[in-house]
């Protein structure tokens, strides 16, 4: 009975968190933290020193391990030097301009502005903007003297060297175990569907296989084209599931495409199982052949150019100016606390690239913060005098913060701010005062960056949706192309293989992308916005099984007789002109650019009767329609009626 909860519960966590990625980063977080706190506090208390000399080095192991992600050993460590060097500064710097309060308000500005800035440039950058600013605030909340400053950097090497154990001796990366563990999701996720075959089932699956591919390129296996096919199919296999066993469709179609996804899932499965993607020393040998590749590729100019175009000026001055806004009310409201109404700002517009999405990322953090301040103005008084729950409930705080804050960001808040209201506490603060402080600062900074978004944000919520379908409109047409014309280029080949993964790989990332940017509207239900997105969400999610079929046929390329091929050539011809006609169409409409054939691909176009593929051309009969119905629901304009009734509905469910 034990056995079969424990497997059931083993199920979930793995649907839910691909390859136990999560899992692992928030139990090293969790070990990290408690090995530097117990070694620092130990310290001071043996030298009656403040405990709160040991404050960089927790903070520096409760914020690192979520950044240091490199496969290979010598990147690694590069990251974490990268993020101790920045930690260190950050901190030197705020605590010398602690003693002159304007300088040191500037500051926080300007490393808030950079860490905004260099947000989109990796992990690595980002791991640096986070510790940066954390870092920043506790050395000017601290105020530490020369003597004290010299103690914390002191101390503050048991962060990375607690963060080293762990992560390399402890809980080490088992590449080729986590590699299995993703596999076992995808058969999970793709076992879902045989029970609940929809569109949202569909689409988990879809994230599960785009985890898998993340790490499969990462560790470049010596038969990973053979794990890709095997995903492909399972893909396919699950998507004709889906429409199969949709309404109006017979149960014997259901029956007959359930048993061929159940053969595609056994196949994937029986590869896991055997440990056919190779065996750990050797992925670790490789180093990640990927990013060696881009490295021995990259010149230094040409990552000076892609790093100048990674860099986020608008939303760093968006920032900015609400912090400076929310520095300027916190400082009434509390001359001590003020940094958590700046830091609101700050968390609030990171990685945010529309209205929507920062109305929805304030109301996480409210519903957050004021959850958690009323669960840590209940524990606070039953665990006083209880060091041991005390420390539990701190640990199990750090776990739940660094489990859930890249993923979910509403119960990363809530951990958190328990675990700073039990701090607080058992340093002797009045619980009632300071949780009322904490929501009134939040709520500051949550106002100031709706204000500032309202203002400054020049991508209201509709645009930015339809900037993210004209992505996926985008993509598709790549796929048809580089599908449609594979024989042109050499049918089979492993460079027209190489092409087609990848532009339907490209194609699934921008999907994932509009139904990110999709779900803080769907989650409000208080903006009205473009309906005729939301009604075309199932054509386009048609489109893309249409496309991975064609993509999968053209790829495996089955041959015929010349006779058979020359017609499937012409008819396939027909379908992709058509295809690709109302895709620039839409293109043009929801990117707001043209973006019609090049002269060399409408010269494709028009011999495609001698290029096309043959045996991609029932797929691209199914995806001309599917593309047609799409066409349809995006053009055909949306009744006055139905925007009222809309509107209605929304007000009424808030």
């Amino acid at each position: 009975m034990i056995a079969v909860a424990f497997s059931r519960v083993a199920e979930r966590l793995l649907a839910a968190d691909p390859g136990l990625v999560r899992l692992h980063n928030a139990l090293r977080v969790a070990l990290a933290c408690l090995l530097t706190g117990v070694a620092g506090i130990a310290w001071t208390v043996s030298r009656h020193q403040p405990i709160t000399l040991a404050a960089p080095a927790i903070l520096f192991a409760m914020v690192a391990p979520l950044f240091v992600r490199d496969a290979r050993r010598s990147a690694w460590f590069g990251t974490l030097f990268c993020l101790y060097l920045c930690s260190c500064a950050c901190f030197a710097v705020a605590s010398v301009l602690s003693r002159y309060p304007l300088a040191g308000d500037a500051g926080f500005l300007v490393v808030m502005f950079v860490g905004m800035l260099c947000q989109a440039c990796g992990p690595r950058a980002l791991g640096c903007a986070m510790l940066g600013v954390v870092c920043f605030y506790l050395g000017l909340y601290l105020h530490p003297s020369m003597q004290h400053l010299a103690m914390s950097l002191s101390l503050s090497v048991l962060g990375p060297v607690m963060v080293t154990l762990v992560g390399r001796v402890l809980v080490p990366t088992r590449v080729a175990a986590s590699f299995r563990l993703a596999v076992h999701t995808v058969t999970l996720r793709a076992t879902r569907l045989l029970h609940a075959p929809g569109a949202a089932n569909l689409s988990s699956l879809n994230e599960a296989a785009l985890s898998l591919e993340e790490q499969l390129a990462l560790l470049n296996p010596p038969d990973a084209e053979t794990v890709r096919e095997r995903i492909v199919e399972v893909e396919v296999a699950a998507g004709q599931h889906a429409f199969a066993a949709g309404p109006g469709s017979g149960s014997g179609g259901a029956q007959a495409s359930a048993g061929v996804l159940r053969h595609a899932v056994g196949r994937l499965r029986e590869m896991a199982q055997r440990g056919r993607v190779g065996n750990e020393a050797g992925l670790l040998a490789s180093g990640g052949g990927l990013d060696v590749e881009v490295r021995v590729a990259a010149s230094i100019a040409q990552r000076f150019a892609d790093l100048r175009a990674k860099l986020c000026w608008l939303p760093a001055t968006r920032a900015t100016t609400a912090a400076f806004l929310a520095m300027l009310i916190g400082h009434s409201l509390s001359p001590e606390r003020w940094f958590w109404a700046v830091i609101t700002t700050f968390v609030v517009f990171l990685g945010t690239r529309s209205r929507a999405d920062t109305v929805y990322r304030g109301a996480q953090r409210l519903v957050g913060t004021l959850a958690g301040a009323l669960v840590s103005v209940l524990l606070v008084a039953p665990l006083h005098g209880s060091p041991g729950l005390l420390v539990a409930a701190m640990v199990l705080c750090v776990f739940g913060w660094a489990y859930f804050i890249l993923n979910a960001y509403a119960p990363g808040v809530f951990f958190i701010t328990v675990l700073v209201g039990l701090v607080y506490g058992e340093l002797g603060f009045a619980m009632g005062p300071l949780a009322e402080l904490r929501i009134e600062e939040v709520l500051v900074g949550c106002l100031v960056s709706f204000a500032v978004a309202m203002l400054m944000m020049p991508l209201a919520a509709t645009r930015h949706v339809e900037a993210r379908l004209g992505a996926v409109l985008a993509a598709l047409r790549e796929v048809v192309r580089v599908a449609g014309y594979s024989r042109a280029r050499g049918h089979g080949t492993a460079d027209a293989t190489s092409d087609a993964t990848s532009a339907m790989r490209k194609l699934d990332r921008s999907w994932h992308d509009l139904r990110v940017a999709l779900k803080p509207l769907q989650t409000q239900r208080v903006v009205v916005w473009n309906p005729d997105v939301e009604l075309a969400t199932g054509s386009l999610l048609c489109c893309l099984h249409w496309a991975r079929v064609l993509s999968d046929s053209s790829r495996r390329g089955d041959a015929v007789s010349e006779g058979v091929a020359l017609n499937a050539a012409e008819v396939g011809a027909a379908h992709v002109e058509s295809i690709v006609a109302r895709l620039d169409s839409l293109i043009a409409r929801y990117s707001g650019a043209g973006s019609a054939l090049s002269g060399v691909e409408k010269h494709e176009a028009s011999v495609a009767a001698l290029d096309v593929d043959p045996d991609a051309a029932p797929a691209l009969a199914q995806l001309d329609g599917a593309v047609a119905q799409l066409f349809d629901r995006l053009t055909q304009p949306v009744q006055q009626t139905r925007r009222i009734f809309n509107w209605a509905f929304r007000s009424r469910s808030v």
